[in-house]
């Protein structure tokens, strides 16, 4: 707003400037005639501009009433023309009571009701034009305001996909476990307890990474109570990234695929694998697992690795954020978190 005010008095000086060289230098008046017919002109026009933008607000461009539209501004060009020039001709005529000023004046008057009601359209063309933008401007404000409503709603969505879909399992293995040992059951309990305390209650869409471990950490104990020592898990962590930001819950499905399809039908002792370094321009997190090749291989929609790639995507808008290899009977999940997190979606 102060850059079109001051804008605005430029260009005004820049008229008077243009104003006074015509009369001083192309119509042969003197100095002082030069200066306050200048000087009265500009500033009595000017002060009329003011109420101009308002013209455009109310006075819509529309094509199927062009006729009418030009007629208003026609006829709002020639009546504040003919206002300003009867104005100036008052304050101009008791400033210089010189006859030959006079008569100049009222030859030249039709000219200037004709400069008047030009500078008019110019000024409401460019109303107009500066209406459009701001209009458009903040259309694409309130377009982009809404995409990350959008966005942030799907990512809520994804995110709340995932405990549903733990929970159910592990709700399972403590149904299991009512029948094997109550106490482990009753230990699990209280562990599921605190995990679902610690994530639902973080609704932030980034975590450090030394959290979302930490909750890796208590879904892996509350698996251990069921499976016992039937895998065993192990970390790999740069410390220094520990402080670094991640999308939250974006570990914990890695978690639990590795030991839906690790351990669940294992035969022999299983092994999970977290490692976390610096690569450049990324943040690696691989989890892995060895899995039996001839064991029987479990169906579903798989929600956690799919609902990972779309969080990714949405995040940072890129689709190859997540790589997933197989080698024998070595599983692996690994995801690139760029290091300069420069996100489409910001909270």
């Amino acid at each position: 707003m102060k850059n079109k005010f001051i804008g605005s008095i430029a260009i005004w000086i820049f008229v008077f400037v243009i104003t006074f060289g015509v009369f001083y230098q192309g119509l042969k008046l003197n100095v002082t005639w030069s200066l306050l017919d200048s000087f009265i002109s500009i500033s009595t026009y000017a002060a009329f501009t003011l109420s101009f933008k308002f013209q455009a607000q109310f006075v819509e461009f529309q094509k199927s009433k062009l006729l009418r539209f030009l007629f208003t501004h026609l006829l709002a060009a020639l009546i504040v023309s003919a206002l300003w020039a009867s104005l100036i001709k008052i304050f101009l005529f008791w400033l210089i009571a010189d006859n030959s000023y006079q008569t100049f004046f009222n030859e030249s008057i039709v000219i200037r009701i004709v400069i008047g009601m030009t500078i008019y359209f110019l000024i409401t063309a460019f109303n107009y034009l500066f209406l459009y933008y701001d209009n458009y401007k903040e259309k694409v404000e309130n377009e982009a305001a809404l995409k990350n409503l959008l966005t942030e709603t799907e990512l809520k969505n994804l995110k709340f996909q995932i405990n549903p879909h733990f929970i159910f399992n592990a709700l399972n293995s403590i149904a299991a476990l009512t029948h094997i040992s109550s106490e482990k059951a009753g230990s699990m309990t209280i562990k599921l307890a605190d995990f679902m305390r610690s994530t639902l209650t973080n609704t932030k869409p980034f975590s450090l990474l030394e959290d979302e471990l930490k909750n890796c950490r208590m879904y892996v104990d509350i698996e251990k109570i069921r499976f016992g020592d039937k895998f065993t898990f192990e970390e790999k962590v740069d410390a220094t990234l520990l402080k670094e930001e991640i999308p939250s819950m974006i570990l914990q499905p890695l978690f639990e695929n590795a030991i839906k399809y690790g351990v669940y039908e294992a035969i022999e002792k299983a092994s999970i694998l977290f490692t976390a370094e610096k690569i450049p321009g990324y943040i690696k997190i691989i989890v892995e697992n060895n899995f039996d090749s001839g064991g029987e291989k479990h169906k579903g929609e798989g929600i956690g690795l799919t609902n990972i790639s779309k969080r990714m995507q949405i995040l940072y808008k890129q689709d190859d954020l997540i790589k997933i290899e197989k080698e024998k009977n070595i599983f692996r999940v690994i995801l690139f978190f760029p290091a300069t997190k420069k996100l489409v979606y910001e909270k």
